[in-house]
C-alpha cells in the first residue's frame, strides 16, 4: 500500500471535493445517501477518511466519529482542523484493509469511500501486466490503464454503492 501513501502525500486531497462541479456533486450525493441510511447519533468509523470531509460532516451532525486513514498527512490535517471544533474525534493512521484493532460491533456504521477502488486497480493492473516498466517502454499498451480505472470505478459503483 506504499504507492497509495506516496501518491496521497503529494496530492491535495483536502481540495478534491471542491475543485470542480462533478466532485461537488459527488459530495452532495454521498451526503444525501448517508443522511438517508445513518440513524441519528450513530457511532461511525470513517476508515478511509482522507482529510476528513465526510468525517467532519458526520461529526457536525452529532455523530460520534472515529477517522482513520493510511496517509499520515491526512490525519495531521484532521487533527489540525479538530482544534477549531467544539467536539473531539478519535483519529489514527491505519490501513483500511486491517481494522482488527477494533472489536466487532464497535461501530454502528463504517464509511469506506475509497480503499476498495485502489485495491481493485492494483489487482487489475497486476492481472493484466500493466507495470511502471510497461509505462516507460510502451505508452500505447500503458493506455490499458484508462480501461482498468474505468472498470474499477464501475465495479465499485455497481457492487458497493448500489448493491
Amino acid at each position: 500500500m506504499n504507492y497509495v501513501v506516496e501518491s496521497y502525500e503529494n496530492y491535495k486531497e483536502e481540495d478534491r471535493l471542491t475543485t470542480n462541479n462533478a466532485r461537488k456533486i459527488e459530495f452532495i450525493i454521498t451526503t444525501r445517501v448517508l443522511d438517508e441510511v445513518i440513524d441519528a447519533e450513530s457511532k461511525i468509523l470513517d476508515c478511509a477518511a482522507g482529510t476528513g470531509v465526510y468525517a467532519f460532516w458526520l461529526a457536525d451532525k452529532g455523530h460520534d466519529v472515529t477517522a482513520t486513514d493510511i496517509t499520515p498527512r491526512h490525519i495531521d490535517i484532521i487533527n489540525q482542523t479538530l482544534k477549531t471544533k467544539k467536539y473531539s474525534m478519535n483519529t489514527a493512521v491505519l490501513d483500511a484493509t486491517d481494522m482488527s484493532c477494533f472489536a466487532d460491533d464497535t461501530f454502528d456504521v463504517v464509511v469506506n469511500t475509497e480503499p476498495f477502488y485502489h485495491l481493485l486497480v492494483e489487482q487489475m493492473k497486476e492481472k493484466q501486466g500493466v507495470t511502471e516498466k510497461l509505462k516507460a517502454e510502451n505508452q500505447m499498451l500503458w493506455g490499458k490503464m484508462n480501461n482498468i480505472i474505468a472498470c474499477a470505478e464501475e465495479i465499485v459503483v455497481r457492487e458497493l454503492v448500489y448493491a
